[in-house]
This record gives structure tokens, sequence and C-alpha cells, in this order.
């Protein structure tokens, strides 16, 4: 219970302050858990936001992988790889700052490297749904899988970050559709 207090008010701090400025000590009392409680957990700031960023995207590929694991036809499975992603970022805005500011912002080596390998999981695990849509189905192009699952990750975040500042211009929905229309006329034959 402690340790999800702890990576919430993280998440938060970090979001406000930035990695650099946020202070273990306003972790430790936003998350109303005493200093010893947060060392034990984690014996470091660089720890614990390596901890709040993998669990974010650990928390997308496992519902990602749930319904892809599943019996739906490929373009409800891209539907529903969107909908989780868009979810994860617009759910948590202070996650989506991070992600979006923080992440590459004089962080540890080690950390960074950790956070890639994570992406490069990731994406390799995009690309695998990719590949199986080409191979099973026939209704994906024939496209380089990972340039496909980078171009996909890459327009979801640009969309979700543009979004975060332009919410009384779209609803939740239009952004859905509109992700959806982009990915899937590059991705697939046909959509029928």
């Amino acid at each position: 219970m402690s340790k999800n207090k702890i990576i919430g008010a993280a998440i938060e701090v970090f979001s406000e302050k930035g990695y650099h400025r946020a202070s273990m000590d306003e972790i430790a009392a936003r998350a109303q858990v005493a200093k010893g409680t947060l060392y034990y957990n984690f014996p470091g700031k660089s720890q614990l936001f390596k901890t709040v960023v993998k669990q974010g995207f650990e928390d997308i590929m496992q519902r990602t992988e749930a319904d892809l694991n599943s019996s739906l036809p490929m373009k409800e499975k891209i539907e529903r790889l969107i909908r989780h992603h868009l979810d994860l970022f617009l759910e948590s805005r202070h996650f989506s700052h991070i992600v979006f500011n923080e992440i590459s912002n004089g962080i540890e080596q080690d950390v960074l490297d950790d956070l890639k390998e994570l992406k490069r999981t990731y994406l390799g695990f995009l690309a695998r749904i990719i590949e199986e849509g080409k191979c099973e189905e026939n209704l994906v192009r024939d496209v380089d899988p990972h340039l496909a699952a980078a171009s996909i990750i890459g327009t979801l975040e640009s969309m979700c970050n543009y979004y975060l500042n332009h919410q009384e211009t779209y609803s939740r929905g239009d952004l859905e559709q509109f992700a959806f229309t982009m990915i899937a006329q590059g991705l697939f034959i046909s959509l029928e």
C-alpha cells in the first residue's frame, strides 16, 4: 500500500517540479509516509523515477496484450491498442508530462538505458502485432513492422501531447477516431 502511495505522489511531484527539482523529502510528504519508508522502497530518486515510467508502460502492455491475445479481428485489436495508449496518457496528465518533458532531461545514464530498453520491448511488442496482421490476416500492408510500430507510437504521443493542450477543441472520441483513421489508412490494405 505504501509503495503505491509513493508512486502516486512521485508522479505528481515529478510532473510539477521536473526530475531535477523534485525532492525525495517532498515525495515522502506528499505520500504521507516516513522518509525511512520511502528509502526502504526506493533507494534513490532515479530508481523511483524509473519505476514510475516503467509501471506506466508495463500497464499499457498488459492491458493491450490481453486484448491482442483474444480472437478479435485485427481492426478491433488496433482500435483497442490506440484506446489503451490514449488512456495511459490522457487519464494521467502527470504521467504524460513526465514522458513528454522529463524522460531524457539529464536522467542518470543507467536509468535512461533501462527506460530505452523498456521502450524497445514495447516497440517489439507492437511490431509483433503488426507482423501478425501481415502474416495471418493479410490485412496489413507489407511494411517494416518496427518502423510502423515506432510511427504509431510517435503519432499517438504527439496527438496526446497536442490534445492535452487543446482539450476545449476536441472530444476524446474525436481524438480516438482521428488516431485510428490516421494509423489505419497507412497500415491497412482495406478497412472493410
